[in-house]
């Protein structure tokens, strides 16, 4: 019995393997195979050339080249290409700069504002509008969720994952709007909770990349004959990530007080994000091959960037900041002084406030000018553990009042913590202008 090792381009699910290893046990040559991570160990008889094994792989819309293919396993490289992925991330970083520098905001940022007022109809309107959040941050999940590894062109994987996101986003509304103003989560359990699913999602991208073999062992006992069933599952938990968008929504279901309410409210939002998210389905389901391959590397590089600012989000719930110490105060708004009191006022933007430096023992006012055009449903909403501050923005000016009674460096961030800003407080009152 001859053996050969085979690095194969694509595989990133159970089905994968499944349809590699059909379409090789169709040879009769070969007896065995087994497929780990991306590599193919081919055990055969008889003789088998390089260009038979590239053909059947190709067949099956799998990319391997002559160099992949090997008697020994170790001269196979099954390393990602650094260069590869360096560009990805490259492009990624460089398209997110261009939008924000030529438009002057944060796609991740851009959420309507919702509030008790707005209509059904507008829930709805809402959806549509925050579908672009919902591609920019659940899009990678979206793109595994739809992936269909046969030939032929079906698209009921995409309608079945966003079917499954719509029920559980209904179902959840119900479940809040019911619970009302009883439900709340610890802000500790919540950090803990989000940070856990980054861990989740920095690990699943590393094993999509092909960086190390991940996978949930609770995840690996459920059996699905269905494969697309797979996709609607995926749907079901879509509902369970700490979106943005769907925390507003939420809160907003939380406020009717109605299981009927909450999931009426929570339907026509999630029925208005599907029609973005299913065009992006049925068009990437068109792509074969090396376009799908590098698509899919697209994916798994975008999850790992979504984890890392999960992971984020989750320490600042925790009030731990990784960066605050990297910053300079020199560069920091000043406050004034003013007789008993020291004042700082700027105008809000759509994905930043200011960072501010304050004389320690003083009291201050922050004042925020806000117009209609730069408020949306992520910066609406001002929190500092340090400080005790929860302030809800709202259009014209808005006053933040504390005492900074110690010196050091502090946060405060949206209520989402995709905003964050620093506050530093000194003790040196001839650093600050007195008026």
């Amino acid at each position: 019995m001859k053996k050969v090792y085979v690095k194969i381009e694509g595989i990133h699910c159970s089905h994968c393997i499944d349809v590699i290893t059909n379409e090789f046990l169709k040879d009769k040559r070969v007896k065995e195979i087994k497929i780990k991570r991306d590599i193919a160990e081919i055990s055969y008889t008889g003789k088998i050339e390089k260009k038979e094994i590239i053909n059947i792989i190709k067949n099956i819309d799998y990319i391997t080249k002559e160099e992949y293919i090997s008697e020994n396993i170790k001269e196979i490289d099954n390393k990602i290409r650094l260069r590869e992925f360096l560009i990805i991330i490259v492009v990624i970083l460089l398209i997110w700069y261009l939008i924000n520098s030529l438009f002057g905001y944060n796609i991740f940022n851009i959420i309507p504002n919702i509030n008790t007022n707005i209509t059904y109809g507008m829930l709805f309107v809402t959806g549509v509008l925050t579908s672009i959040h919902c591609i920019s941050m659940c899009g990678a999940i979206n793109l595994v969720a739809i992936l269909d590894t046969k030939k032929n062109k079906n698209f009921k994987r995409p309608i079945l994952y966003n079917l499954g996101r719509v029920i559980s986003y209904t179902i959840i509304g119900g479940l809040i709007g019911l619970l009302g103003k009883i439900f709340s989560i610890n802000e500790t359990i919540n950090g803990l909770i989000i940070i856990t699913a980054s861990i989740i999602m920095f690990l699943m991208s590393l094993s999509m990349l092909g960086i190390i073999n991940f996978k949930l062992s609770f995840l690996r006992k459920i059996r699905i004959k269905n494969k697309s069933s797979n996709s609607f599952v995926i749907g079901l938990l879509n509902g369970l990530m700490p979106c943005g968008p769907l925390q507003a929504m939420e809160v907003y279901a939380l406020t009717t007080g109605s299981f009927i309410k909450g999931a009426i409210s929570m339907f026509l939002f999630s029925l208005g994000t599907v029609p973005l998210m299913l065009f992006v389905g049925i068009i990437f389901n068109l792509f074969k091959g090396r376009k799908r391959i590098i698509i899919n590397k697209i994916a798994s590089i975008l999850i790992l960037i979504l984890s890392l600012i999960m992971l984020n989000r989750g320490l600042l719930k925790l009030n731990i900041d990784l960066t605050k110490n990297l910053n300079k105060y020199d560069e920091y708004k000043k406050s004034v002084l003013i007789d008993n009191y020291q004042k700082v006022e700027f105008d809000l933007n759509y994905n930043n406030y200011e960072d501010i430096v304050l004389q320690k023992g003083v009291p201050v006012k922050i004042i925020i000018h806000v117009d209609e055009k730069h408020l949306t449903g992520c910066n609406n909403t001002i929190i500092s553990k340090d400080f005790n501050i929860n302030k809800k923005l709202e259009i014209g000016d808005n006053e933040i009042e504390f005492t900074p009674d110690k010196t050091g460096e502090y946060t405060y961030t949206c209520w989402m913590e995709m905003i964050k800003n620093n506050i530093k407080v000194i003790d040196d009152k001839s650093y600050f202008e007195v008026k």
